[in-house]
């Protein structure tokens, strides 16, 4: 790509602001709405086959789509993402700012009040995106901004996702983008797969990095960094800076726990423990400015909590009367599941959803169509798993599993399935004890009910151990997959992507000491 590109047809790439292992970021503009952007453009190198190709552009408008719902103001806007010639790419809102890195350079170390400051505007990014189950997976201080104004903006979320290739949990492949590793725990590094508690460990080493000036366990070789995540205990702040609180340390210290439950509950925990020490900000020089007075921001932030506070302690209004459900024909409920259908392979999967809880609702009146309302429950509790509304799937799961066993009997296909993704529900939520549990018991049924070799019966033997991993059971993870591999092999061939999925687990668990 040049200065003068058009790409989709709108967006002129002016200046080229950077490039990394993914392909280069441009500030460009955007000719339809006269206004500049940041431009990502995907390098088509990283997709060599057509199949690869084809896969890399449905998984990155998908979490395209995802991330474009994300609204928070410490976040870029997505305005656009597509093809343009051989490469992918996405527009979003340009930042204009200082990076982490860049000012831990420059003010090493930096004062506590600002650490903490940046720290906890993460935390409120990562409050509302984990509540959405959107996860960075990235987080480092490159992909952090300060503005002038002294907030933060966490850029490229869901990038990763976007474009993870099947070898990109491979920890020898580390070429490109090597920063990354230095800001992963050890259960990510593993199996390639991450939740907010991964989110929460890299947010430990930016804050250890942000009041140290250095990474946690820095090293000139990045495997021998990565492996000290997983075997060593990070040295006390306290012990390289004394002036930093004990309860800040204390905090990084849980932060970067080696197993992910004994890390803080959540990103907003993490924030109340941070503001308190949001305090007497010093000026930065050369990075922040003085705001405007009166600040337009800051006026427009203070009549909203007052709003909010009086929200809290004021009488409740009476919502307006919900609209009655339309009542909806046979016929037309079997429209609606197939239009659901379609916008759920085309990805729109928010859509599919509203149109199939219209469609249940409608549908609870409707006499004589039990399988119907089942099979239209079964497509909402889907379609809400792939959009990641784990929360509410779980909940639509215990309630239709009943129902559809007592249709189709508990050996039914369809039924084992469904509870699949139930635990796998719980696996997202971060209730690891419970989906192994609900794995294991699922997998004997299983077993049982079509075989030791069956798809379902080594993706649950997969699933198992890499949870076993991510709960910190090296052992016990590695002598899973050592038993899957042969097993794999025998029905899916050795060449086959799982099939090599599963060695690069083994190896990495071998090299990480597993």
């Amino acid at each position: 790509m040049d200065a003068r590109t058009v790409v989709g047809d709108r967006y002129e790439l002016v200046m080229r602001l950077g490039e990394g292992g993914y392909g280069e970021v441009w500030k460009g503009f955007d000719q339809s709405l006269d206004r500049h952007v940041a431009v990502k453009v995907i390098r088509p190198e990283r997709f060599p086959t057509p199949e690869e190709r084809a896969e890399a552009e449905r998984r990155f408008r998908r979490e395209a789509r995802v991330t474009a719902r994300l609204r928070h103001p410490g976040v870029p806007v997505v305005y656009d993402a597509g093809v343009s010639g051989e490469s992918l790419f996405l527009v979003m809102e340009l930042v204009e700012g200082y990076r982490i890195d860049h000012l831990i350079d420059a003010h090493d170390p930096l004062p506590v009040a600002w650490a903490a400051a940046i720290a906890a505007q993460v935390c409120a990014v990562l409050a509302v995106a984990h509540a959405r189950s959107l996860i960075h997976r990235d987080l480092k201080p490159v992909n952090l901004m300060l503005c002038a104004d002294g907030t933060v903006k966490v850029l490229d979320f869901g990038i990763v996702a976007m474009l993870d290739a099947p070898n990109a949990t491979k920890i020898t492949q580390m070429g490109q983008g090597v920063g990354t590793y230095c800001y992963m725990p050890s259960e990510q590094a593993i199996t390639g797969k991450a939740d907010a508690r991964s989110d929460l460990y890299a947010l430990g080493c930016v804050l250890h990095e942000l009041l140290a000036g250095r990474r946690v366990f820095e090293s000139a070789i990045v495997q021998a960094e990565m492996a000290r995540h997983y075997s060593e205990p990070p040295p006390p702040l306290r012990s390289l800076r004394p002036d930093v609180p004990e309860e800040i340390e204390r905090l990084v210290l849980s932060l970067l726990a080696k197993n992910p439950a004994d890390r803080p509950a959540s990103a907003a925990e993490v924030y109340e423990r941070l503001l308190p020490h949001v305090v007497a900000l010093p000026p930065l020089p050369g990075t922040t400015a003085a705001a405007p007075s009166p600040d337009p921001g800051r006026m427009y932030a203070a009549v909203v909590e007052r709003i909010a506070e009086t929200a809290l302690v004021g009488p409740r209004v009476p919502a307006s009367p919900a609209a009655p459900a339309r009542r909806l024909s046979k016929g037309d409920l079997v429209a609606a599941r197939g239009r659901a259908e379609e916008l759920a392979l085309a990805g729109r999967v928010s859509q599919a959803v509203e149109i199939l809880e219209e469609a249940v609702r409608a549908g609870a009146a409707l006499a004589g169509e039990r399988h119907l309302m089942i099979a239209l429950r079964m497509d909402l509790v889907n379609a809400r798993f792939a959009a990641r509304d784990y929360g509410t799937a779980l909940d639509d799961f215990d309630e239709l599993l009943p129902a559809l066993t007592e249709m189709l009997g508990a050996d039914h296909r369809a039924v084992l399935e469904c509870r699949y993704n139930q635990t796998l529900s719980l696996a997202a939520l971060g209730r690891d004890e419970a989906a192994r549990d609900e794995m294991t018991a699922l997998l004997a049924d299983v077993r049982a009910a079509v075989g030791e070799h069956d798809a379902l019966a080594l993706e649950l033997r997969r699933e198992i151990a890499e949870l076993l991993a991510r709960m910190g059971d090296h052992r016990g993870a590695h002598d899973r997959l050592s038993a899957l591999l042969p097993d794999m092999t025998a029905v899916l061939g050795a060449d086959d992507p799982e099939v090599g999925h599963v060695c690069v687990l083994l190896e990495n668990l071998d090299r990480l000491g597993g």
